[in-house]
């Protein structure tokens, strides 16, 4: 067997680990990173920019419908949804391309296969098409080996009839019908893309709303805008899968496992939970040189975040400790149509004097002239300092926005003032919603 050594080897190219193993080489590290399919992990190749491609597919096609109002006379061709898939697929493999292309220009060492812990410095990596297996020395290891979609006690994804979101969005054809179980993110973004392209949708969720999480007025917006996009929404549904057959398609969106099959045991490291890997505030496992970030630690199953643990965790590696990672604001984002998305502080339950403003688009003159009326931005703010907590939005160009808010909120600024936004633009609602608070937005008419 052929023996490598390294400063630090990192396990899975994902946001996390990427962001990890460039990082650490900037910091003067010898790196090889470890994939056991694609470069780019879920979010690249089966996650979120096969979702938003398809999304913005969607939302140009609506663009194109509405465009009449403006004077243009179109008619569109019937959506050959194989070609859409082609382009897809194109452009994942232009960005897979330059983000190899980043790793070479960095010297990471790019290893294809299957990791395993031979102990808490040693690797095996099996490359079974190869037939071969590599043995490689660490001084530092970085799990970032994501989650997978979880299935359903007595169901088993089929790949034909009982699917994942990663099979769902490398469909051929657009089913006639499909059951959706489970009304979080994925869910919600399934019933949107399958529904604006002609299946017919039944979206079930065993809890009381939509996105459970989600602030309730957003969940409710949300469910009314499906409704009228012909989706037939259940909520409080405990039953969706009691009969399947009348389906052609049912896609399970429950939640994700973590992908902890790498004999953690062997090198010591703890797992929590449904196994996911036990990290502390420097993104260390309980092993000293050993980290964990994104998806596998579970504490946020989001891609931003990921990128933010990795890049983290690559200097904790190689300069010993020496920052900690800090999720107080993150944005969350869902694309729905139109697409909905919040921030808020984590500490948001320990205030007790919250008032709260709200700004239709309906009154945004940007959003009249782009014909984007539907939806509002919702704000909470400390009543006694006036410091904003807190922004919920439902609207185009809201996963722009949620930026913007995210900025105001974690710069701790205690005012917002209207001379340093810019009119008319969207993210001037910011402002307004804040103004409402107060009962002093001159954008609405008087309470």
């Amino acid at each position: 067997m052929d023996l490598n050594r390294y400063d630090v080897v990192v396990i899975g190219s994902g946001p996390g680990g990427f962001t990890a193993a460039v990082r650490a080489v900037q910091l003067g590290a010898k790196v090889a990173i470890i994939e056991k399919s694609l470069i780019g992990g879920t979010c690249l190749n089966c996650g979120c920019l096969p979702t938003k491609f398809l999304w913005h597919v969607l939302k140009l096609r609506q663009k194109i419908q509405k465009s009449y109002k403006y004077g243009f006379k179109v008619n569109l061709e019937p959506i050959v949804f194989s070609n859409i898939l082609v382009e897809k697929d194109k452009n994942i493999a232009n960005l897979r391309k330059g983000m190899r292309m980043i790793l070479a220009s960095y010297n990471v060492d790019v290893i294809e296969g299957v990791a395993s812990f031979r102990d808490r410095n040693n690797l095996m990596v099996s490359n079974y098409e190869r037939n071969s297996i590599l043995e490689i020395f660490a001084n530092k290891i970085i799990i970032a080996s994501g989650t997978s979609p979880s299935a359903m006690k007595g169901f088993v994804f089929d790949d034909n009839r009982i699917i994942n979101s990663t099979c769902a969005l490398n469909l051929e054809k657009i089913p006639r019908n499909m059951l959706i179980v489970g009304g979080g993110v994925v869910g919600v973004e399934m019933a949107t893309i399958f529904s604006g392209f002609g299946c017919r949708i039944t979206l079930a969720e065993n809890e009381s709303c939509l996105l459970p999480n989600e602030d309730r007025e957003v969940s409710e917006e949300i469910k009314k805008n499906l409704t009228k996009q012909g989706v037939d929404v259940l909520v409080s549904c405990f039953d969706a899968l009691n009969d399947i057959n009348k389906y052609e398609k049912v896609l399970i969106a429950t939640g994700r496992i973590p992908n902890n099959n790498l004999k953690l045991e062997r090198a010591g490291i703890k797992t929590i939970g449904k196994g996911f890997v036990e990290t502390n505030e420097f993104c260390q496992t309980n092993v000293s040189n050993i980290y964990a970030v994104g998806d596998i630690a579970g504490k946020s199953l989001l891609a931003y975040t990921a990128q933010s643990e990795g890049a983290i965790a690559a200097k904790n590696a190689v300069k010993m400790n020496s920052i900690s990672a800090n999720n107080f604001v993150v944005p969350q984002v869902v694309f729905s149509m139109p697409q909905s998305s919040s921030v808020k502080v984590s500490n948001f339950l320990e205030y007790r004097d919250i008032i709260y403003g709200k700004f239709p688009f309906t009154a945004s003159g940007r959003a009249f002239i782009e014909n984007e009326r539907c939806g509002f931005v919702k704000c909470a703010v400390d009543k006694a300092s006036k410091k904003p907590l807190a922004f919920w939005i439902v609207g185009a160009y809201s996963d722009e926005l949620i930026n913007v808010a995210s900025q105001i909120i974690k710069s701790d600024i205690y005012y917002m003032s209207r001379e340093s936004i810019f009119h008319p633009s969207f993210s001037e609602n910011l402002f307004n919603a804040y103004e409402d608070a107060f009962d002093r937005c001159v954008e609405l008419v008087k309470k």
